[in-house]
This record gives C-alpha cells, sequence and structure tokens, in this order.
C-alpha cells in the first residue's frame, strides 16, 4: 500500500468519525456483563447486523453449561452466551483470524451504565475500552479491508465470545481447536495505556476456590461444641497471601471474595474463599499446588475440612519468533501512520494467552487506547478509534501481500 492509498484510507475514516462515535454509543448502552444473558443476546443480534454486510457467513455457537463453584461452596453449572463465528472467503487455507469479546465486567445491577465525555476526547463508559471499542476497530478494519484489491487473496474469521471476563470457560477450548486454521491471529483488546502500548508476554491465571467446613453449635448455649469454619479458613487465607512474599512478584495470589456463615448466634460450618493466581513461568503452576497444598495439610485438624477446587484457564503467554516477527511488521506499519509502537510484558491476561500455546503469531492489543478498565473510570480516547482502525487496515493489507509466508520465515 503507497502513501497516497494510505492517505485516502486515513480520510476516509476521518469522515466516519462521528459514526464510529455513534455506534460505540450503541454498543455500550446494551449491558452485556458475562452473566446477563438476556443482555448478550442483544449484544449477539446486535454483532450480527454490523457484520452481516460484509461477512460470507455467521453462525452463532452455543457452549454447554460450564461446571463452577458458587461462592457458598455447592457445585453449579454457568450458563454462557452465545458466541459468534464469522467468516469471508472460507475456502480460502490462507486465514486470518480477528478476536474479540462481547461481554463486559458490569452486570445489569452494576452502577456504572452511561457513558459521559469527559473532554472532546476522553468518553468515560462501561466497556468503552474494553472492548466494545476494539470490536468497533475490528468492524471497520475489515470494511475498509473489504474495498481493497487484495482482500480476495486472504480468507478472515471472527471470533467473538461472551466468557472472556471470567477467563473463557466455554470458549477456549472451541478457540483453540480452530486456532490451527489460521496463520496468525489479532486479538482486539485495548492497548496497555494512552500512548498504545502493546502487550508482549503475558502471566498465566488461575481461579480456585477454598472451601473450609466445621461444625455448627450455637453460639450461646453450645458454643465450644461447635468448629468455626470462618476462623479456620482465615488462617488458611492469612498464610496463603503470605505466599505473595516468597517470590519477588513472579507469583500473586490474590484473595477476592469471601463467604460464610448464617445467623450471628450460629457457629458457621463452612466458609468459602474464591483466588486470582497468576503466573510468570509454565512451571510456576505446580508450585502454587504443591505451596497451597502444604498448607491445607499443615491445618489438618480434627472436625474440619479444607478443599481446594478450580485450576488454570490461562497459559502463560510467551511470544515466539513469529510473533516477534509479526509485531516487527505492525511497527513498521505503525510508522507509516506517524505512530512509535513499542510494547513490554503484562500481568493481565486473554484469550492471547490460550491461542499463544497453540503456537501461532498472535497480538493481542490491537484495540483503542484508554484505560481504567474494571473500574468505573473506564475510559477511550476517541482519536484512537481512527489511529487503530487504520492500523488494523495495513496490518491486514500487508499479511494479505505476502506477510502472512513471511512471519514463517
Amino acid at each position: 500500500m503507497n502513501h497516497s492509498d494510505t492517505t485516502a484510507i486515513i480520510h476516509h475514516l476521518a469522515s466516519i468519525k462521528n459514526l464510529q462515535i455513534d455506534t460505540l454509543h450503541t454498543f455500550c448502552n446494551i449491558n452485556s456483563g458475562t452473566y446477563h444473558l438476556d443482555g448478550l443476546a442483544r449484544m449477539h443480534d446486535c454483532l450480527n447486523n454490523a457484520f452481516k454486510t460484509i461477512a460470507d457467513t455467521i453462525q452463532s455457537i452455543d457452549f454447554d453449561p460450564v461446571p463452577m463453584t458458587h461462592i457458598n461452596g455447592n457445585p453449579m453449572l454457568q450458563t454462557i452466551g452465545k458466541g459468534l463465528l464469522i467468516q469471508k472467503r472460507p475456502e480460502l487455507k490462507r486465514r486470518i483470524l480477528l478476536s474479540g469479546h462481547m461481554d463486559t465486567v458490569y452486570g445489569p445491577d452494576h452502577p456504572f451504565q452511561t457513558l459521559r465525555l469527559i473532554d472532546e476526547n476522553t468518553l468515560n463508559g462501561p466497556g468503552v475500552a474494553d472492548m466494545k471499542g476494539g470490536l468497533l476497530v475490528l468492524l471497520n478494519a475489515l470494511e475498509a479491508f473489504e474495498t481493497l484489491p487484495i482482500a480476495h487473496t486472504v480468507g478472515w474469521d471472527v471470533f467473538i465470545n461472551a466468557d472472556e471476563e471470567i477467563g473463557s470457560p466455554a470458549s477456549g477450548p472451541f478457540l483453540e481447536k480452530i486456532a490451527s486454521h489460521y496463520q496468525a491471529a489479532l486479538v482486539y483488546e485495548p492497548a496497555m495505556d494512552r500512548q498504545g502500548t502493546f502487550a508482549k508476554n503475558r502471566k498465566g491465571s488461575a481461579k480456585l476456590t477454598l472451601i473450609a467446613t466445621g461444625k455448627s453449635a450455637h453460639a450461646g448455649r453450645a458454643f465450644n461444641e461447635g468448629r468455626n469454619a470462618i476462623a479456620y479458613l482465615a488462617e488458611a487465607l492469612i498464610a496463603i497471601h503470605a505466599l505473595n512474599h516468597e517470590n519477588n512478584g513472579l507469583i500473586t495470589i490474590n484473595i477476592g471474595k469471601i463467604a460464610g456463615g448464617d445467623a450471628l448466634n450460629v457457629v458457621p460450618d463452612k466458609a468459602v474463599a474464591q483466588l486470582d493466581v497468576r503466573i510468570t513461568r509454565p512451571e510456576d503452576e505446580s508450585w502454587v499446588f504443591e505451596r497451597l497444598n502444604q498448607i491445607i495439610h499443615s491445618l489438618k485438624r480434627t472436625d474440619y475440612t479444607l478443599t481446594l477446587q478450580g485450576g488454570f484457564c490461562r497459559p502463560v503467554k510467551i511470544i515466539n519468533p513469529e510473533t516477534q516477527r509479526l509485531f516487527e511488521r505492525i511497527q513498521m506499519k505503525g510508522h507509516a501512520l506517524g505512530l512509535s509502537l513499542d510494547w513490554k510484558d503484562s500481568g493481565g491476561c486473554c484469550d492471547g494467552n490460550n491461542l499463544a500455546k497453540q503456537d501461532i503469531p498472535v497480538i493481542d492489543t490491537l484495540g483503542v487506547r484508554g484505560g481504567a478498565i474494571h473500574s468505573q473510570d473506564e475510559f477511550i480516547c476517541l482519536d484512537s478509534l481512527t489511529e487503530r482502525t487504520a492500523l488494523s487496515i495495513l496490518i491486514l493489507d500487508d499479511l494479505a501481500q505476502g506477510g502472512l509466508e513471511e512471519l514463517k520465515r
């Protein structure tokens, strides 16, 4: 793509900026919290309508309910929203995967529901950056790419899931299964900061549940006959939290949620904690379980139990040579737009972790610039809609022109 073509793309995107912002409002005014199935269904239909003008086929993907442990310690089956698989030229073997998620961390009962313009370039709202802004960039980039003469030489698929914010427990295996069909994957998570920094290596993560049981009793008449599960769980959690000091930040265990007890005059016989674990190296998985099991064993006592459930849902992402080459090509395309692009390691994780495990080149922060994600301060830099869309168009053009093959050199 020459300079005049690039200039024409930028002018086109500038002309549709107001439409992009209007569409972003439409996306973000649909509450699509991971567990809000009605909202996810509306978002699913909205995206289906948005992509149907450029797609050859669109499939709704149903997933089986996922076994989970409720915060009360009981097993449950969690229903997951439908995914979307959008395909163009499915007969071609040269293929690119573009991926994103429609779910957010803000359920319908969350106080953060509305959008607010902070200044002329900063919009605050649920999902504006993570990642409805990214979905919009993905959509508009493909719309423009399909107008290029080179587009017919490559096929692309878009996969959008509805459970990414809880670790993709249902859609993750599907994504890993189809990964072998592609020579490159582009994921539209938001950039790491206002400057547009990309994520390089990523930590892996686990979602664990620790269940403590004791023995109930009347807190007044028979206190000493009871075995307080909350107190017992607290002992375990203090020991678990202390593990954060053993690895210089390479491994973190966040005690994110606890529950237990009922009436105040009853010694509680069950207490539950949910943990978020982040690791830097693949071998850290075994260390985490060894140390947790050591703590559980050390606290064994009559009439009490500690049970650990859950596992790692996101493997550690370590870039391979193909991903390094893909990023270098992206940097060159950024230079054509006057951008200086860099990347750094991230403690966060996403579907890019799972794709990287399949050994395909993947860049997973092609979405918008913004920040404060997963909080009521979440924001998007509105000029990044044009900037990141233009960048994706150039990347797609480059890969179609022979970049896909050069990644494997």
